[in-house]
């Protein structure tokens, strides 16, 4: 596996959970990528992304708001079947399926809690980069 993510927080994550390779979001990954999933809202990534695909590898666009996509340059974006997927609704089977598979493979989640009175500051931390993984709130 390849991370890509502006966060240093995140980039030592990546490392110690023990993927292939780390980088920025705008780095280059050491080989084609089959497949790519982009999390992060940012149209501008897409094309990044899609660069750095193999021959008929998709990118999965997996979020319900994205940025607007810069146009697309067909030879180094498109060319050699390269395919853009938006996948923007999941069913309960889905999830359900998701986590089954997840705990299979051992996929952990790494998060830090806030209490729901302290969801500016969580914001603000997610904003500056200054947690790795997901903020929770809590009652």
């Amino acid at each position: 596996m390849h991370v890509r993510t502006r966060g240093e927080h995140n980039r030592r994550l990546a490392e110690e959970l023990g993927v292939d390779s780390v980088g920025t979001t705008t780095d280059a990954p050491p080989e084609p990528l089959d497949g790519a999933i982009l999390f992060a809202p940012a149209g501008e990534l897409v094309p990044v992304a899609l660069r750095a695909l193999d021959r008929g590898a998709t990118l999965a666009v997996a979020g319900i708001w994205l940025s607007t996509i810069p146009a697309l340059d067909y030879t180094t974006e498109l060319f050699q079947e390269r395919r853009l997927r938006s996948v923007t609704a999941s069913t309960r089977r889905d999830g359900e399926e998701f986590l089954r598979l997840a705990g299979r493979l051992g996929v952990r989640a790494t998060t830090v809690a806030y209490s729901l009175d302290d969801a500016p500051r969580a914001l603000s931390d997610l904003a500056h980069g200054r947690f790795a993984g997901a903020a929770v709130l809590h009652a």
